[in-house]
């Protein structure tokens, strides 16, 4: 139906897009960036297709999320940016702009990101937890803690359910 490839790259393009209402935001690593693209009917009747405008693109070194995953959490999106390097992030989904960016985060190396209960969980690569805020206001780690066990990189995302955190190895 429609096609967007400026963001694609020839490694590896792992973040699932985040699609709220008629929009699609996606992000890659590998020194792409990301995209806002606004889905629309292009034509009418029974031979109508969907077009898909760019609403703005981000360079590589404002957002890549490598492979940890985004959240939408009210109008802001959440995540590790940065190839292999999880800075905590946080965007303005609409407009692209930056709300928060710290910097270094807890741990190195990419963040997967989980949320529950007004809290982002970071699981960086290093095997560092990071209990976050969830707030576009300002980045507020709340508390961290090393993983007792770590097989190679700890990449597997984070788990909440019934109040409790739940997380796997490699091995």
């Amino acid at each position: 139906l429609w096609t967007y490839n400026r963001i694609a790259n020839g490694t590896a393009n792992i973040p699932t897009p985040i699609i709220h209402d008629d929009y699609v935001f996606c992000s890659s690593g590998y020194g792409t960036g990301a995209a806002l693209l606004k889905l629309e009917r292009d034509g009418s009747g029974k031979d109508a297709g969907v077009k898909a405008t760019e609403q703005y693109f981000l360079k590589a070194d404002k957002m890549q999320n490598h492979h940890g995953g985004m959240i939408l959490l009210g109008d802001y999106i959440y995540c590790g940016h940065g190839h292999n390097q999880g800075f905590p992030l946080c965007v303005e989904m609409l407009t692209g702009k930056t709300a928060w960016e710290p910097g270094r985060g807890a741990g190195t190396g990419s963040a997967a990101v989980a949320y529950a209960d007004g809290h982002f969980y970071f699981r960086y690569e290093s095997g560092v937890m990071a209990l976050v805020e969830a707030t576009p206001k300002e980045y507020r780690l709340k508390g961290q803690f090393k993983i007792a066990i770590k097989h190679g990189p700890s990449w597997p995302h984070p788990v909440i359910a019934d109040a409790k955190l739940y997380l796997r190895d490699e091995d």
